[in-house]
């Protein structure tokens, strides 16, 4: 059985984000133009920024749900943070979860938005996991190069 190389394994699995709706292909295309000598590591460093950013946005939005009141400033400020960072690396179905669930939110649907919360929560966990891997991999082929 022949192994493949690290680098057709990153291939096969960025593909399989475009592939799988993870991520927009034109986006992430166009950070990797970013991505020079003087900066070798932006996109390591951006997928890693959202990661850590992403998970605290979706923390909060779950904190100010459970207050009473609701804090809906808090709320919708996590919501547009969230939005905004996951549009700004491709990251399509966190991005489109997120915006169903500030309309969910918007239409004063709570209950619905709070089964929406718990579906981007699963999907941000799944994606999280499959960066992680991905940027792991990044950092490993950039070790080898030298």
């Amino acid at each position: 059985m022949a192994s493949i190389s690290l680098r057709q394994q990153l291939s096969v699995m960025r593909q399989s984000f475009f592939d799988e709706g993870l991520l927009d292909h034109e986006q992430v295309s166009y950070l990797e133009t970013l991505e020079n000598e003087d900066d070798p590591d932006f996109i390591e460093n951006v997928f890693t920024l959202f990661l850590r950013v992403s998970t605290r946005y979706i923390d909060s939005i779950e904190k100010a749900l459970e207050t009473s009141p609701i804090d809906y400033p808090v709320m919708e400020r996590m919501m547009y943070r969230l939005k905004s960072s996951s549009a700004s690396i491709g990251a399509s179905k966190i991005n489109g979860e997120t915006n169903t669930l500030r309309k969910l939110f918007h239409d004063g649907d709570m209950e619905s938005g709070k089964a929406s919360l718990q579906k981007l929560k699963a999907e941000h966990a799944t994606f999280k996991e499959k960066l992680a891997v991905y940027v792991g991999m990044l950092k490993q082929a950039k070790l080898s190069e030298y």
